[in-house]
């Protein structure tokens, strides 16, 4: 059970010779809302008129975000759109969205936190929605979707951990995506 969701992060997803590797994790909003979901693919063998052998393989995912806004910096960053001179953002149909780590945290009870990062993600392009004001005040608010798909250098998909603030893995949760330690309990 969570209670809340805030630090969303980004940073960028590069790959040399099928190894990925991370940038510096930036701000990506304020966080309202991540609904991911994920898609595996299934495989049953029957056997003397039973099933014998059963595969469930992690196929990619989908990772919807509602956020305060978006600007239109980190837009162009996470959509591989252009930023001139003067700061203004050109979308255009050469644009490439990079690969991007998207990290987050959700408070617990206890003073915990569970603490996420999906390892290679893609964004798609946003809808927009703009209305004229009226008696009440409505606000609107984006929302951006990304595939997740595993990374080639290990087939890792996600980074979770539910801890306090003080624990390591806490202390540099959103300063660099993390890899896995040395030592895997339970691998």
């Amino acid at each position: 059970m969570t209670l809340g969701l805030k630090d969303l992060f980004y940073a960028i997803c590069t790959e040399k010779d099928g190894v990925e590797s991370y940038g510096l994790p930036k701000k990506l909003a304020e966080a309202m809302s991540a609904d991911l979901s994920v898609k595996t693919a299934t495989a049953d063998l029957y056997a003397d008129d039973a099933i014998s052998e059963s595969v469930k393989e992690f196929i990619n995912g989908t990772l919807k975000l509602g956020v305060k806004d978006l600007t239109p910096e980190v837009l162009a960053d996470v959509l591989g759109q252009m930023v001139d001179q003067n700061k203004v953002v050109w979308a255009g149909d050469g644009d490439e969205p990079p690969f991007l780590a998207i990290g987050f945290r959700a408070a617990k009870t206890g003073g915990r936190f569970r603490y996420i990062w999906l390892l290679k993600c893609k964004f798609e392009l946003p809808g927009e929605k703009y209305e004229t004001k009226g008696e009440s005040i409505k606000f609107n608010t984006p929302d951006i979707t990304a595939t997740f798909y595993k990374r080639k250098k290990d087939g890792k998909w996600k980074a979770d951990f539910v801890g306090t603030e003080t624990e390591t893995a806490a202390g540099t949760w959103f300063t660099e995506v993390p890899e896995p330690a040395e030592q895997i309990q339970g691998a």
